[in-house]
């Protein structure tokens, strides 16, 4: 994930889908040691967040769309998301109360499968996870997200 967020920093894409029912602000670049000042300049020598990377890409111009489900657990990463400060683009939250997709999809790559974006579903549970770089299948997949949940849901 985190070789994945920082290619989307140096490039990022056109439209960036955020598929998680369940979604915390998880670790998720560790610039621990400041080897990713010059992708992140300004942030700290510490763990990135999830929400810090894609705020990051909206400023960048990536149009970020995250979905998630209406539970408690998932307030303090919506909040992070929602109430972005100053002046700037900011990632696009919307509700959907019967999502079970898992995955982001970027104009380069689809990870999908079991995980949720949170500290079991990264580093707990076991998780199955698919890459996907094929072009053709990351179109269809951008095609259907676009016809199944855009629009769907409220803003949050």
């Amino acid at each position: 994930m985190q070789n994945l967020l920082v290619t989307e920093l140096l490039v990022p894409s056109g439209q960036l889908w955020v598929l998680s029912p369940w979604i915390s602000d998880i670790d998720v670049i560790d610039n621990t040691a400041g080897q990713f000042k010059t992708v992140l300049p300004g942030l700290p020598s510490r763990w990135i967040r999830l929400t810090e990377v894609l705020i990051e890409l909206a400023r960048r111009g990536s149009d970020v769309r995250v979905l998630t489900r209406d539970v408690e657990s998932n307030i303090i990463a919506r909040q992070r998301l929602e109430n972005v400060g100053g002046l700037g683009a900011k990632p696009a939250v919307r509700i959907h109360p019967k999502l079970h997709d898992k995955g982001i999809l970027g104009d380069r790559f689809h990870l999908q499968g079991s995980m949720n974006f949170t500290y079991f579903g990264q580093a707990v549970n076991a998780e199955g996870v698919t890459l996907t770089r094929d072009p053709h299948a990351i179109a269809e997949t951008r095609i259907a997200y676009n016809a199944l949940y855009e629009g769907a849901g409220h803003a949050g």
